[in-house]
């Protein structure tokens, strides 16, 4: 294995603005992003895994999250959050993945110019390191997604993971968007709650979720939530079950 590569700031604004303009839309349906192989740099600290592009399976978010997070576990969280390492991934590492997980690039449907740009720039750049940006992303979402959520005191320390891939809408526009989110105890111990109590959430899965992300961002605004640990959180949500409902 070698060092993994990233791009430099400077290029990583020309392709952003590349983009916006519309002078590189066509680039994205080729077989390979062809770039300025002079405009990178080396992060010596980083393997480059090999073949991991092979692995990954664009139709089970699931598994490919997981092939992602082992083969950058020992990934610092700077670099988790770093726009130039995820673009690095997507134009080049990953390419051919990220476009078979949104296909949607070969297809001729954008009304606008400014439409396909908007679709590449969503899928193939990180916008900010923000954490509904973060979790959002082709790439990095998965990989904060695995990270968040795996527990190495469970047997099968994807477990909670599993149940957070239960629905696309869960892990990216409901649980996962949340400030609290980035606590690692606040998200084990709602997924822990929400597999202890199957038969709670059989029903208005998507609904029941929201309700326990606003009710702790609603507690988030009275105590510090990174203060607490996961038993904090599933208790919290036992005390309240009753009201867990969807009328």
């Amino acid at each position: 294995m070698s060092n993994q590569l990233i791009f430099q700031e400077s290029y990583l604004r020309k392709l952003k603005a590349d983009v916006n303009a519309g002078k590189s839309l066509e680039y994205y349906s080729n077989k390979e992003f062809v770039f300025d192989k002079s405009k990178i740099l080396s992060y010596p600290k980083i393997l480059r895994p090999d073949g991991l592009v092979d692995k990954l399976i664009p139709d089970n978010d699931f598994e490919s999250a997981r092939l992602l997070f082992e083969a950058y576990e020992t990934l610092p969280l700077m670099w988790a959050s770093d726009e130039r390492f995820w673009t690095y991934l997507t134009h080049v590492d990953l390419f051919p993945f990220v476009q078979k997980r949104w296909p949607r690039i070969f297809e001729n449907d954008f009304r606008t110019r400014d439409q396909k740009a908007e679709y590449i720039l969503t899928h193939w750049f990180l916008e900010s390191p923000i954490q509904d940006k973060l979790i959002r992303h082709s790439l990095a979402g998965l990989w904060w997604s695995v990270y968040l959520s795996i527990d190495e005191e469970r047997q099968n320390r994807y477990e909670l993971t599993q149940v957070l891939f239960r629905q696309q809408d869960f892990r990216t526009r409901t649980l996962g968007v949340y400030k609290m989110a980035r606590h690692k105890n606040a998200m084990k111990g709602i997924l822990e709650f929400i597999l202890e109590n199957e038969k709670l959430f059989e029903s208005g899965f998507q609904e029941k979720s929201r309700l326990i992300s606003k009710y702790f961002n609603q507690v988030g605004g009275a105590i510090n939530l990174s203060f607490h640990d996961k038993l904090f959180f599933k208790n919290e949500l036992e005390r309240i079950d009753s009201q867990i409902v969807v009328n």
